[in-house]
């Protein structure tokens, strides 16, 4: 890491006993003398307050005055461990574009090129190969505009909104979204403005969590942290100078924002109009739900249409009825009404487990894929993957479903989806044995303790907890795999319950057939690759139309790829065209590429929805395989049919 070698070059400077050049150093380091130039001059910036510095000559090099050296050994402790931790400089190519966005939204005048690649420490063509990932960003925000001119260099263009709206979709890009703390980027961005930053937001942090608590709102923990970001940005460019100009349409309620309102003015000293409210509200309305309790809170109509349809679509499509279950509606309902608003106002949803929601809910994702063409045509665009995977947590929950009994408690920073999976997997395996006392964002965690939700016997968390009481907590994956499922049985004191026999080994024989099998042994595309596989369908009769089918498959693949991240893709038509549900499956002697993803092997469905029994053995298929690396492997490696039928042992 680039801040460890300056931290080594300041420790070698003041531990040694002459100058020392900068080929010197940089023979020591491994590093060019130009990269040793940067290094001094972003320690001589870190040190400056605290009058101390490196000095050079021509004649010898690079050196600390012995008047500075005690000095120097005292504070290095301090200057690397909080300083450079804290506000070290964007080094890496995400740091960099995410800084890059934030310093033109924070600057009132133009920006050079040159200017960023000097605080960087980096090359002009760095900063300019950074520059065009950004402008492809910008593509996505209509009202705003990078003008770019030779001489004066770069400014961002754009109403206010949309401006803030960048920089919190560039915010959820980050890691640190998920934490309360804001970026190195940001921090950087935000040079003279910083002092107090974090102060101030475990300030607004406790502001808003007793606020939500008084109007019964309970968010997932992310979401929390997200929206104290957002509010926190728009108050240092309301101190800065910069304000909401436009008035957002709509009749909103602005309970959340007014009972921010003052408690904010009078700790930042500033004045919140009605379109700063508005913001806020509007920030607050986008945020997930775990709970609410507020009899103010109104869930939209639109909401109700679009997942009355949609229930209504499943049953047509895959002959799966969820229109008596009450939980899976209302929940539905719930985690549409803010998905509804970030989608009319253009705020980005991320999810990081989105591959593996993929690979383990094939088929809650794919019958999630039903809600996107129904949105599409109420509000005429196009959900992405993640809103799509949100939606397929809830799904999950529906199709695995069962009466549970027991006293655990389940502690998730994730959302609500995320904590219903793991409830209902944790039923699925110990239904006679426990009862689910409720799922809870971390901050709940002193209410669990108390004993204020009834008596807990076992805290099962997605996030690091210190065991602080008598009751157990233990730690599981946010998608709960069967090692985590072992724990729990531990702690309860009982067997793990096993899945029972599906026919898995009887049925696999007539869903992979050998006249639908075929190893490639030559260089082909991804999409040439599928459309033999359509061929074979149609050459066995398995498919009436396979230019229709094929179509169908290239324009699922192109709406959302997939391609899995365990080197699998699961291409598909978009609605069922088979006349029974059998798999066409092509396995690569070498591993293709597409769109930068390595390829071993095609599982190419053909499904026949009504036979429902069958598609949910198809996916549980899937889904084992895809648990299983070693069955993966040896997947990879089959010759023929009867190697590969071979090698499905689960």
């Amino acid at each position: 890491m680039a801040y460890a070698r300056q931290k080594n070059i300041f420790l070698h400077l003041l531990n040694s006993d002459k100058a020392l050049s900068g080929k010197e150093l940089s023979k020591i380091f491994n590093v060019s003398t130009r990269t040793i130039r940067s290094d001094i001059k972003f320690l001589n910036e870190t040190l400056k307050k605290y009058n101390i510095g490196i000095s050079s000559s021509r004649q010898d090099g690079y050196f600390i005055s012995d008047t500075q050296k005690a000095k120097g050994f005292e504070i290095v402790k301090e200057v690397f461990n909080k300083e450079i931790s804290l506000k070290g400089i964007p080094n890496t190519p995400s740091e960099r574009f995410a800084f890059i966005i934030f310093k033109l939204a924070f600057s009132k005048d133009y920006v050079t090129m040159e200017e960023i690649a000097d605080t960087l420490f980096v090359s002009k063509t760095t900063v300019y190969l950074d520059v065009q990932k950004v402008m492809e960003f910008l593509d996505g925000f209509s009202t705003l505009e990078l003008e770019i001119s030779p001489i004066r260099g770069m400014k961002l263009k754009g109403d206010e909104r949309s401006k803030r709206l960048l920089i919190s979709n560039v915010l959820k890009r980050e890691k640190t979204y998920e934490d309360l703390m804001l970026s190195k980027s940001i921090y950087y961005a935000l040079d003279g403005q910083n002092a107090n930053l974090n102060n101030e937001m475990i300030f607004l942090y406790e502001s808003i969590i007793n606020i939500l608590n008084k109007h019964g709102y309970i968010l997932a923990d992310v979401d929390v942290n997200l929206l104290v970001k957002e509010i926190l940005i728009s108050i240092k460019r309301i101190q800065m100078g910069f304000r909401i100009g436009e008035k957002i349409a709509g009749d909103l309620d602005l309970t959340i924002a007014k009972a921010l309102k003052g408690e904010i003015e009078c700790h930042f000293n500033i004045s919140i109009d009605e379109k700063e409210l508005a913001y806020f509200q509007q920030s607050f309305n986008t945020k997930r739900l775990l709970n609410v309790k507020s009899g103010k809170y109104v869930l939209k109509t639109e909401a109700h249409i679009i997942v009355e349809e949609f229930i209504k679509e499943i049953k047509n499509k895959f002959n799966i009825d969820f229109s008596q279950n009450k939980n899976f509606r209302n929940n539905l309902i719930l985690h549409l009404n803010p998905m509804l608003e970030r989608i009319k106002n253009n705020y980005l949803e991320e999810n990081p487990l989105i591959n593996q929601i993929k690979a383990n809910y094939p088929l809650a994702f794919e019958i999630s894929m039903l809600i996107v063409p129904i949105i599409n045509e109420k509000l005429g665009v196009i959900i992405n993957e993640a809103e799509v995977s949100y939606i397929a947590l809830h799904v999950a929950v529906a199709l695995d479903e069962k009466d549970n009994k027991s006293n655990i408690a389940i502690v998730c920073g994730s959302g609500l989806g995320t904590a219903q999976l793991i409830m209902r997997k944790i039923s699925s395996y110990y239904s006679e044995l426990i009862n689910i006392v409720g799922y809870f964002p971390i901050y709940k965690l002193d209410n669990i303790l108390k004993g204020e939700y009834g008596k807990v016997d076992l805290i099962v968390s997605t996030i690091p907890i210190s065991n602080r009481s008598r009751i157990p907590i233990i730690q599981v994956n946010p998608l709960i795999n069967e090692e985590d499922l072992m724990k729990i049985g531990q702690c309860i004191d009982s067997p793990l319950r096993r899945i029972k026999n599906t026919g898995i080994k009887e049925l696999k024989y007539q869903i992979f057939r050998k006249e639908l099998f075929k190893c490639f042994t030559e260089e082909i595309s991804y999409f040439h690759a599928i459309l033999e596989l359509v061929n074979m369908l149609k050459l066995e009769n398995y498919i009436e139309d396979e230019k229709r089918f094929y179509e169908s498959v290239i324009m699922r693949e192109n709406l959302f790829s997939t391609i899995l991240d365990e080197e699998i893709a699961i291409p598909h038509p978009m609605e069922s065209m088979s006349e029974t549900t059998v798999v066409s499956v092509g396995i690569f002697k070498n591993p293709i590429i597409h769109n930068g993803k390595k390829i071993n092997i095609i599982f190419l469905f053909a499904v026949n929805a009504k036979e429902d029994e069958k598609l949910k053995v198809l996916y549980y298929l899937l889904q084992e395989i895809l648990e299983s690396r070693e069955t993966m492997e040896t997947l990879y490696k089959s010759k023929n049919f009867d190697d590969f039928i071979e090698n499905i042992k689960l």
